[in-house]
C-alpha cells in the first residue's frame, strides 16, 4: 500500500466528480444557449471525462511518486466504475457491455494514465 494511505485517493476521485459537474454545467449552458446539435452532447461528455481523468490521474501521480501512470489509472477505473454503478441504480437497469461503453472505459483509462505519467513527484 502507498504511504500516502487510502484516504487521499478518495479525495481524488471527489475532486474527478467536482471538476466533471462543472464542465458538464458549462458545456450545458454553452449547448443550450448555441442550441448545438446532439453530438456537441456527446462531444462535451468525452472532453468531460478526458479532462477529469487527466486530472485525476495528474492528481494520484503527484503524490505517489512511484508507478505515477498505474495510480492514475486506478483513479480513473474507479471513477468509471462509479458512474456505471450509479447509472445502473439510478435508471434501473442492467449493465449492458456495447463497444460505447468499452470504449468510454477506454478514454477514462488513458486519460488518468496520461495523468500520472505527466505529473512530477512531490519530494
Amino acid at each position: 500500500m502507498n504511504k500516502n494511505g487510502i484516504g487521499y485517493y478518495i479525495i481524488v476521485v471527489g475532486i474527478m466528480y467536482i471538476v466533471s459537474a462543472i464542465i458538464l454545467c458549462i458545456s450545458a449552458g454553452i449547448i443550450w444557449k448555441a442550441e448545438a446539435p446532439a453530438s456537441a452532447v456527446s462531444a462535451a461528455v468525452i472532453v468531460t471525462y478526458i479532462v477529469s481523468n487527466f486530472a485525476g490521474g495528474f492528481l494520484a501521480g503527484k503524490k505517489t511518486g512511484k508507478h505515477r501512470f498505474v495510480w492514475g489509472i486506478i483513479v480513473s477505473a474507479i471513477y468509471f466504475v462509479i458512474i456505471i454503478l450509479c447509472s445502473v441504480w439510478f435508471m434501473d437497469s442492467k449493465i449492458e457491455f456495447r463497444p460505447q461503453i468499452i470504449g468510454n472505459a477506454l478514454i477514462c483509462i488513458v486519460s488518468g494514465m496520461f495523468g500520472g505519467m505527466f505529473a512530477i513527484p512531490d519530494k
